[in-house]
């Protein structure tokens, strides 16, 4: 329908569509309630006021609210298939994505962006996909795939692309690279959106040059503040290992409130149960402090202006009629959602009517060449137990995990005696360390990175995935080399997964046959799986919440300080390869 056919309705001369009454509607633009009728037709809101209606809701004194908006994820963290990952977050509230595929795109390259973009366009929300900025994320590692900017440039015109990922490589832009300044010339009319953790000073500001508008790898207030400073966007990110949300709501006020939005980024599967998505950082905000009107409007119209979107993120006309049916500003509880001016989902779940397997139809799309990339990528050359064997030496790196962060710190570990061959186990238990491994799983020539890892608190038998941010090949923690080996193989055997072994034998393990990343499962089945695995590793000694979570991040070699590829140990912060053995 034509909008000039709507102004009547509009004006109240002619009945409108549809009319939501006795509600109390959130103004974002004024953080306050308003008592008044809501209008909607042909799926776009077209008034606030007293309006009467061809179909008349009562809503019994509930609160409408603007649906709310993820401004930077990956799915692939979900662990599941995309219509899995929109049947869970949909009911909560979530009805507009900025996803990120570079998990699956460093993987399995444009064949793995097209498998996500028509997977994800498929469901009933607002689907934006950004084109990965680094496959691999750097030139140190060695990924599925390898994408240019002539590469993404074949996708620009695609239904659904909105912009360019995050832009890992911050070295490389403030250093003038030609190849990740092609991609930033290729995106100059789309979003950009950033990735610059604990970037400061002279070196910021030659990032902000590329025209990089948002950041969500802020984790202290006074990074948070120089950043917007400066002009950039921050994504307050929540996620299931790195949360930010306590250390950086100080920063905001009524000044540069509009300066900051929401993001989870990474969730997992079983948080996404237990927590939520963007309504549980709402809710978690407003336990810190936030008024809850605040806390909404960063969670809905906030994002919308950051990314560029006009016609989302409000109760207001000529805006989508994307909203919520909320119980009390104090519990937050979504008792409906409405998508486009019509019930999507109500009490928690997606309606039958809307949800009739409104995936991506897999069969048309099954070639050989997705068979090949996405569903066969785990290829691993000739391996032995010995490839996880320290070598011999006095002292050695250490990688030292920190709590509840992505970011690692560097230290040393000296041996107490002088061993012909690798420290023996007891010992590295008691300076608590584990052997960590990064295996390739793209080549027939076989490479493992060898490495050593503190305060991961496993002590007995080993742990391995196919998900390691963001090349993805197989990270693998334990005392033993030979359950680490096993470990390894079983995930070959399985084309991707997460498996514990202990003394020769595979204890639990998860099959992840969708580019090693996700399941072919449903959500709550790999929740199950992942809590019987977690305590399986808990009672090996892990002292992590996300044990394989946590490990997947350990080859990611754009987050300081020190990390671990396939080619060995990584220093971010020089930029540059290191020895594992310093004498």
């Amino acid at each position: 329908m034509k909008k000039s056919e709507l102004l009547k309705q509009a004006r109240g001369i002619k009945k409108a569509e549809k009319v939501f009454k006795n509600a109390a509607v959130v103004d974002v633009f004024n953080e306050r309630l308003i008592n008044c009728d809501l209008a909607v037709a042909d799926g776009i809101i077209i008034g606030v006021g007293d309006y009467q209606g061809e179909e008349e809701i009562d809503l019994s004194n509930m609160i409408i609210s603007p649906a709310f908006i993820d401004a930077h994820l990956h799915i692939e963290s979900s662990m599941t298939n995309v219509d899995e990952f929109a049947r869970e977050v949909i009911p909560r509230g979530t009805t507009t994505v900025v996803a990120d595929p570079h998990e699956i795109a460093n993987v399995a390259g444009i064949t793995g962006i097209k498998y996500l973009l028509a997977a994800g366009k498929a469901q009933p929300w607002n689907f934006n996909l950004m084109l990965p900025s680094c496959v691999p994320a750097s030139k140190f590692e060695h990924s599925g795939a390898k994408l240019s900017a002539a590469d993404l440039k074949t996708l620009l015109n695609e239904e659904g692309i909105f912009g360019l990922g995050e832009v890992m490589d911050y070295p490389s832009v403030i250093n003038g690279d030609q190849e990740i300044w092609e991609k930033i010339k290729m995106a100059d009319n789309i979003f950009k959106d950033g990735h610059a953790p604990a970037l400061s000073g002279p070196d910021l500001n030659a990032y902000l040059l590329a025209g990089i508008e948002a950041d969500h790898e802020a984790t202290t207030a006074e990074e948070a503040l120089e950043k917007v400073s400066k002009g950039m966007y921050i994504m307050i990110r929540e996620g299931s290992v790195t949360r930010d949300l306590a250390a950086l709501l100080p920063v905001v006020n009524s000044i540069n409130c509009s300066r900051f939005c929401f993001a989870t980024d990474d969730r997992h599967p079983g948080d996404l149960i237990a927590e939520g998505h963007i309504d549980f950082v709402v809710r978690k905000a407003v336990q810190y402090g936030l008024s809850p009107l605040r806390a909404i409007r960063m969670a809905s119209i906030n994002s919308a202006q950051i990314l560029g979107i006009d016609n989302l993120g409000a109760i207001a006309p000529n805006y989508k009629a994307d909203f919520l049916i909320i119980d009390n500003l104090r519990d937050l509880n979504i008792k409906a959602v409405y998508k486009d001016g019509k019930l999507t989902a109500e009490n928690g779940t997606l309606l039958k009517s809307v949800d009739k397997k409104v995936s991506a139809d897999i069969s048309k799309m099954m070639s050989s060449e997705i068979k090949e990339k996405i569903f066969n990528s785990v290829k691993l050359g000739q391996i032995n137990e010995s490839d996880f064997e320290l070598p011999t030496a006095k002292k050695y790196r250490v990688i030292e995990l920190l709590e509840d962060k992505i970011v690692t710190a560097a230290s040393v570990y000296e041996s107490e005696a002088d061993y012909p061959g690798e420290p023996p186990k007891i010992e590295l238990i008691g300076h608590n360390l584990v052997k960590l491994a990064v295996v390739d799983r793209y080549k027939a020539e076989a490479k493992v990175g060898l490495g050593l890892l503190r305060n991961f608190g496993l002590r007995k038998g080993a742990i391995a995935t196919s998900i390691g941010h963001d090349a993805h090949n197989i990270i693998t923690a334990g005392l033993s080399s030979k359950d680490m080996y096993l470990a390894v193989k079983e995930i070959e055997k399985m084309q991707g997964g997460l498996v514990i072994v202990v003394d020769g034998m595979v204890e639990e393990k998860l099959e992840l046959r969708v580019g090693g990343l996700m399941a072919e499962k449903p959500l709550k089945v790999v929740a199950d799986k992942l809590v019987k695995m977690r305590d399986k590793a808990n009672s090996l000694g892990v002292n992590r919440s996300g044990p394989f979570m946590t490990l997947s991040f350990m080859a990611l070699t754009v987050i300081p300080e020190l990390k671990l590829t396939e080619e060995g140990l990584f220093d971010v912060k020089q930029f540059k390869k290191v020895d594992l053995i310093l004498c």
